[in-house]
């Protein structure tokens, strides 16, 4: 539908012969249409993202009415992507959603438009380990931390967002993390600091889905008191 990664396209001439072929396979009990938008992420406006999440409908239901003349059933369309599941929803014709980031959010769901900065469920206890300088603090949160993904557009340049606080949603504008290494990361620091080693940050990351593939556990906090330790069972899962 526009990401050109795998399947079929949806558009070509052949495209419901095949899935007629397909759905009459022994063995075989064809449900429907799926699809994943996600030349989404590198949209740079809402209307943007809208006008991707009308042609994923488009595209998929005319596909359906081609298969339906063909005598094809077609119980199911399943569309995904978080930056476009808020205009999916109530789309004619679409019966499941699935977006993959909206159970924690991160910093580029922010620059989409998709969430605020109290959507994001998700973040990294960090610790300063040095203050080389002062304009310049070190973090014991890396690349194996906090990853090496970007944030797409207009979100900003930096490996994640530090926030004013352990207990504040409002990101610190003073703080860029401008540089990861495996286990550390470089803070510039803008204007006046009083950050120190010993002293615990909060970090919106980049990317929340690859951050959870390496943690071992996640602490569900609520205000001020950690209620739970869960186990990541799909810890390190790639495949």
């Amino acid at each position: 539908v526009g990401f050109h990664r795998c399947g079929i396209d949806p558009d070509a001439a052949g495209a419901a012969e095949f899935v007629a072929r397909v759905a009459d396979l022994p063995g075989i009990r064809f449900r429907g249409l799926l699809s994943h938008a996600g030349h989404a992420y590198g949209a740079t406006s809402e209307e943007q993202i809208a006008q991707i999440a009308g042609d994923e409908a488009r595209i998929l239901t005319t596909l359906r009415d081609r298969l339906l003349d063909r005598g094809v059933p077609v119980a199911e369309i399943s569309v995904g992507s978080t930056p476009t599941a808020r205009f999916s929803m109530g789309m004619p014709g679409i019966t499941e959603l699935r977006p993959g980031n909206y159970v924690y959010f991160d910093r580029m769901q922010v620059a989409l438009g998709s969430a605020r900065w109290d959507d994001c469920a998700l973040t990294v206890l960090a610790r300063v380990v040095s203050r080389p300088a002062p304009d310049r603090l070190i973090l014991d949160s890396g690349s194996k931390t906090l990853t090496t993904d970007q944030v797409h557009g207009a979100g900003g340049a930096g490996y994640g967002t530090v926030l004013e606080s352990l207990h504040s949603d409002v990101p610190d504008e003073r703080l860029s993390i401008e540089r990861l290494s495996e286990e550390h990361a470089t803070v510039r620091i803008t204007g006046e600091c009083a950050l120190a080693p010993g002293d615990l940050v909060r970090i919106v990351p980049n990317h929340s889905c690859v951050v959870s593939n390496l943690m071992d556990e996640v602490w569900v906090v609520e205000g001020e008191e950690a209620r739970d330790r869960l186990r990541i069972t799909a810890r390190g899962r790639i495949a």
